[in-house]
């Protein structure tokens, strides 16, 4: 009976309340958590790495600690490897790993210096299980050289190359 007295401009208020509110509850109950996690002090010292981007689509995120440990358990020096873009903008990083169609590398980092640019092959199991366990290690290709690296080449020769920098 209430309702009835009720005009028509205020129900259709009152339904787009109700809408609102329920998109509202519905996309807080459905955003994942934030996990935030920490690098120690000693890998803050970013001159000392070779930080690496991984252009992987469909590929879950690496924690700060895997990306670390791909390196630090292969006993390859201090190297770090993450697909996080939003970690650093990509002109920061030593270079720029693409998995994928050699296209691909060249179209979403034409703006980069060739000699950051690789391709990098390996089983797609292998790059789900974030470079654990693989069968065969993942094989890096030079986009401008066409030298080819496995992870612990690569991470060898882009610390050669930052130490040649610095000097």
């Amino acid at each position: 009976m209430c309702w009835k007295r009720v005009s028509k401009s205020q129900k259709i208020l009152l339904a787009l309340l109700l809408y609102l509110t329920l998109y509202l509850v519905v996309s807080y109950a459905l955003t994942p958590a934030v996990k935030i996690s920490f690098l120690s002090e000693e890998f803050r010292l970013g001159d000392k790495y070779v930080i690496m981007f991984l252009e992987a689509p469909r590929t879950p995120v690496f924690l700060d600690t895997e990306g670390a440990d791909v390196f630090s358990s292969r006993q390859c020096g201090k190297c770090f490897i993450t697909n996080n873009i939003g970690f650093l903008p990509k002109s920061e990083y030593d270079a720029i790993l693409v998995y994928g169609e050699q296209t691909l590398l060249s179209q979403t980092e034409a703006f980069m210096d060739p000699e950051k640019r690789y391709i990098i092959e390996t089983k797609p199991r292998c790059l789900w299980r974030k470079f654990k366990g693989c069968a065969h290690q993942p094989k890096v290709t030079s986009y401008s050289t066409r030298e080819t690296f496995d992870l612990c080449g690569l991470c060898q020769r882009l610390q050669a190359k930052r130490a040649l920098l610095t000097l």
